[in-house]
């Protein structure tokens, strides 16, 4: 009898236990994020994905951005205590008809995921035929969490 009291409280136990981990893993925060930039000609020719968190660093991507462009973008003034950039670059492609954009930005697990969209041409389809440079830059709450750039396809 005691074996069986012991057995059942073991199986209660553990049922719960499993049920608040799994309770854990669906806790999520949306986090808002603002839409700085966004185009077709940036500079990058190699994909690369930044997070910003100081002056210098933004200066060095507008100065990249404003590189052959007239007039100038206006640098953002960024609070980085309390603020922070993301910049998706998509790389070099060899026409129009491409974009990046974010998507969503969720906080899960200490971890921040940076959700993004990549358009491309689709066959058939009337595109530029000159060299594009697609981005996106953001801005959004400082966190000291793991950012991490997840593709929604």
């Amino acid at each position: 009898m005691i074996r069986i009291f012991v057995s059942c409280m073991f199986l209660f136990s553990s049922c719960g236990a499993g049920n608040n981990k799994a309770a854990e893993q669906l806790i999520q925060e949306t986090i808002p994020f603002q839409i700085l930039l966004q185009n077709t000609y940036g500079g990058y020719t190699d994909s690369k994905f930044l997070v910003i968190e100081d002056n210098k660093s933004l200066t060095e991507v507008f100065n990249l951005l404003n590189k052959s462009r007239y007039p100038k973008l206006k640098i953002p003034v960024i609070n980085f205590e309390k603020e922070m950039v993301i910049a998706l670059f998509l790389g070099e492609k060899n026409s129009g008809g491409y974009a990046i954009t974010v998507e969503q930005v969720l906080n899960k697990n200490n971890k921040v995921s940076v959700f993004y969209k990549v358009n491309s041409p689709k066959l058939g389809d009337m595109v530029t035929s000159v060299m594009t440079q697609p981005y996106s830059i953001i801005k959004m709450p400082k966190t000291k969490n793991v950012i991490v750039f997840k593709s929604l396809e």
